[in-house]
């Protein structure tokens, strides 16, 4: 009996330290060596460093010539439409009136569709002979609303340019594909420039690729204008936007918060982005003085929304929203806004550009409500380009439609008789255009090539009946 009591006892002692064991590392030890999903980031006001990344190669098989067309090709692919079938066939053989029956018959089908409506106007520039000739780079297979949404800018000026033409010479627009992938736009610029018949450039979509972009126009004297990228980092001598930078978007931010007495946040940005970093870091420059911020890369594998806006809801008293273009960034980003949503007292919500799209209003669950944004541009009722582009292309669009709009406007401006891409770069750099002949704001470059112009503030509404139950509203103050 007295050995089985020994046995017992011997047992229990055993279950006993094990339990405390468990306790110990459950409750004491666990927390401190193994992170969660979302750990409470420094809170000293410093910019993180970002690591050195390579960007993902997309597409790199595309065969370079395939990713330029006239009219000779569909670049984007995917739809059904005979009559671009056939005028493709005939612009092939140089047939071009022929071509540009079929064109417009296609564009009578599809008036939304901007690629046809290039296609159609170019068909008339070879018709009529020697066109002014500018290539268009766009992420066709990769961001295909940004693609598209940039070339309903250019097909619109275009259009309005060969109704009237300059001595019987029309302009046509090379449509050209770099995937918004550096590598590729480095190798589409190389043959761009090759083209001596090219006399200027309207892109490039994500700032990443104008930076490889650019370096090949440099050498070259052939000037850029981007309609859409923002970072900090580009200049040069041919360099030129329509969109203003992010210097000026960050200090407005920061200037929103200033006047709404916030003095602490939490910026989510992309590391992997020129775009993002460059958004925080010019928020950063001008934010500093007012107050403290955390920075957390929503880029990270383990990046989780809702534990780490649950962590930071008593130290900051605003969440701003950086993301880059990437889906899956933007996607992260509004179950930042959202997770905010539940909070017993939910942080104010700023931004930057990339979120000024339908999909932010159709994919957030509510928590966008409030979000301000820093963006180019927005569609006044007092601009007349409002209307008649609304009128184009069957309702309201984007930003990104009108500032491409405005670089299309600003090469037609600098053109003449015997253009050369020395007499477009010259004459860029002393433009001026009036509000008539732009999207809505006059038109005039830096020496820095940056847009003499503010960005605007906008804010989410809820309104039924635009995209989704929100809508963007005009912030006038």
């Amino acid at each position: 009996m007295n050995r089985t009591l020994k046995i017992i006892f011997a047992i229990l002692s055993t279950i006993g330290t094990l339990t405390i064991i468990i306790l110990v590392w459950e409750f004491a030890l666990k927390p401190i060596l193994i992170s969660d999903n979302s750990p409470l980031p420094d809170t000293t006001p410093t910019i993180t460093p970002s690591p050195t990344t390579t960007p993902t190669p997309t597409n790199l098989t595309i065969p370079l010539e395939e990713r330029f067309s006239s009219g000779d090709r569909r670049l984007f692919v995917n739809k059904v439409n005979p009559n671009v079938e056939q005028g493709i066939t005939a612009f092939k053989a140089g047939n071009y009136e022929q071509a540009k029956d079929f064109f417009a018959e296609a564009v009578k089908t599809d008036p939304n569709d901007p690629e046809v409506q290039i296609y159609l106007n170019n068909s008339e520039g070879r018709k009529a002979g020697n066109p002014f000739i500018l290539a268009a780079v766009v992420p066709v297979d990769t961001k295909r609303t940004n693609a598209e949404e940039m070339l309903r800018g250019v097909a619109q000026a275009q259009t309005q340019f060969n109704q009237v033409a300059l001595n019987d010479r029309k302009l046509e627009i090379i449509i050209v594909n770099d995937s918004n992938n550096p590598d590729n736009a480095e190798e589409v610029a190389q043959k761009i420039v090759n083209n001596s018949s090219i006399l200027g450039v309207i892109g490039h979509n994500s700032s990443s690729a104008s930076q490889r972009g650019l370096e090949e126009y440099e050498k070259a004297g052939i000037a850029m204008i981007s309609p859409t990228s923002t970072s900090t980092s580009l200049s040069g001598n041919v360099f030129f936007r329509t969109v203003p930078s992010d210097s000026k978007a960050g200090e407005f931010l920061a200037k929103y918060a200033q006047r709404n007495n916030i003095s602490s946040v939490a910026i989510f940005y992309t590391s992997t982005s020129n775009y993002s970093e460059s958004l925080k870091q010019a928020f950063f420059n001008a934010f500093e003085l007012l107050g403290t911020a955390i920075f957390l890369d929503v880029s990270v594998t383990n990046f989780n929304p809702k534990n780490t806006v649950e962590a930071l809801q008593n130290q900051v008293e605003a969440f701003v929203l950086f993301p880059n273009t990437d889906n899956k960034i933007i996607n992260l980003s509004l179950q930042v806004a959202d997770a905010n949503s539940q909070l017993s007292n939910p942080k104010k919500l700023l931004g930057g550009d990339a979120l000024y799209n339908p999909a932010t209003l159709k994919l957030s669950k509510g928590g966008v409500e409030g979000l301000v944004l820093a963006v180019p541009w927005f569609a006044k009722i007092t601009y007349p380009y409002t209307n008649i582009a609304a009128k184009r292309w069957g309702g309201r669009v984007s930003w990104r439609t009108a500032t491409s709009y405005d670089a299309t406007k600003a090469f037609i401006k600098a053109l003449t008789e015997n253009a050369t891409r020395n007499t477009l770069l010259t004459k860029l750099q002393q433009t001026n255009l009036s509000t008539q002949e732009t999207s809505g704001e006059t038109l005039q470059f830096l020496r820095n090539g940056d847009r003499n112009t503010d960005p605007v503030l906008v804010k989410v509404i809820p309104k039924s009946g635009n995209f989704a139950d929100y809508d963007f509203e005009i912030i006038n103050k």
